[in-house]
């Protein structure tokens, strides 16, 4: 398995490299929201190995909430300025701004033409990847919420509404739509043909992709909120929330394998690699086995965000730092310099961290 993680490293920065080349940069694997569809967390690219240094920053007006998303060379974030940002990945010039009427806190999502993102003015909008121009957008009741989940000719995502949608990525036409008991305030997450989600009624649901059919559903918020983008992994589907507890469970069944009560909330995705769970919200690091559940080691500063995964690394969000940490143990391989602020949100390319902070800057560091 880890020469299989070496091999996505290595070739992650065969992709970096050859982005800032010409045309091919269009053509190369987008970063997603949280690394990878399955949102586990865990990056292709290798990250910096000794401390880094800043490269750039770019100042927004708002506050960067969740992880940019990158496609080809350029990196987008939404922010609460009501914007989305479209930056040149390798110098941090403004490409494009687009400019709702509603604060947007989520990551967007893209493909090969177009870009989505929700916004609190009670739209989802879709841009042109090239330019920011509005191609289309739908207006609902209330704020359509979390990263959307793009594939084949569609899109999928949850709201404030107690729904979730899976429209026509080209033209915004409804394909179907389930209604949860409450809202979905989290990211959907598209496994094969499985759209999971989390829910405020403290449920997980499965739902058939072509056809958003409940599969099935677990009561795996002790009765609080869910509030995490599930993380899916080898079976399993990890999600967390205010119950204070982190559950595993089998995406066949829909059974929970383990629960691990994290003595906090947990506002934030999991990640999942090195056959571990990492678990952070109002506390300490927590590091649990994948497969059991059970603890393996405690990381003691207080990591409110979602840290980071690569195959050699793991960098948590230390205040206004990068803490990078060794996965077997949590040893502190290194602090990166301190910060404008808080980091918020930490995405892994090639050998770069892409670092937004409550302040509204994002950074490069290399």
């Amino acid at each position: 398995m880890m020469a299989h993680f070496r091999y996505g490293a290595r070739l992650a920065a065969m992709v970096f490299a050859i982005a800032g080349c010409g045309p091919a940069a269009n053509d190369s694997p987008a970063v997603v929201y949280r690394g990878n569809a399955e949102r586990t967390g865990l990056f292709a690219g290798e990250g910096p190995a000794e401390k880094p240094q800043e490269l750039w920053r770019f100042l927004t007006l708002g506050v960067l909430t969740e992880t940019p998303v990158i496609a080809g060379d350029t990196l987008f974030v939404g922010t609460t300025d009501e914007s989305v940002y479209a930056l040149d990945l390798h110098t941090g010039k403004r490409r494009w701004r687009f400019k709702a009427f509603g604060n947007i806190r989520d990551s967007v999502a893209v493909d090969r033409d177009r870009v989505y993102v929700a916004s609190e003015d009670n739209n989802f909008y879709t841009l042109d990847r090239a330019t920011g121009e509005k191609l289309w957008s739908s207006r609902f009741d209330k704020t359509p919420q979390g990263a959307a989940a793009v594939r084949n000719g569609r899109v999928y995502f949850g709201g404030f509404d107690k729904k979730v949608r899976a429209l026509d990525a080209a033209t915004g036409t409804p394909v179907w739509e389930f209604a949860a008991k409450q809202s979905v305030g989290a990211g959907v997450t598209l496994v094969d043909d499985t759209v999971y989600v989390a829910a405020f009624d403290g449920r997980l649901y499965a739902l058939h992709r072509e056809t958003g059919k409940v599969l099935w559903q677990v009561p795996a918020g002790g009765g609080q909120w869910l509030t995490t983008a599930p993380a899916v992994h080898d079976g399993q589907v990890f999600v967390g929330g205010w119950g204070q507890k982190l559950s595993a469970i089998d995406t066949t069944s829909g059974e929970i394998n383990w629960s691990f009560d994290a003595g906090m909330r947990v506002d934030h995705p999991p990640a999942v690699a090195h056959s571990q769970v990492y678990i952070s919200g109002l506390g300490p690091l927590h590091v649990v086995d994948e497969k059991s559940g059970e603890l393996r080691w405690t990381f003691g500063e207080r990591i409110f965000r979602s840290v980071a995964a690569t195959a050699e690394r793991i960098y948590a969000a230390c205040g206004k730092q990068i803490c990078a940490l060794q996965p077997d143990s949590g040893e502190l391989l290194w602090r990166s310099e301190t910060l404008s602020d808080t980091v918020t949100s930490i995405t892994v390319y090639a050998d770069r961290l892409y670092v937004g902070t409550i302040d509204g800057y994002i950074y490069a560091l290399q």
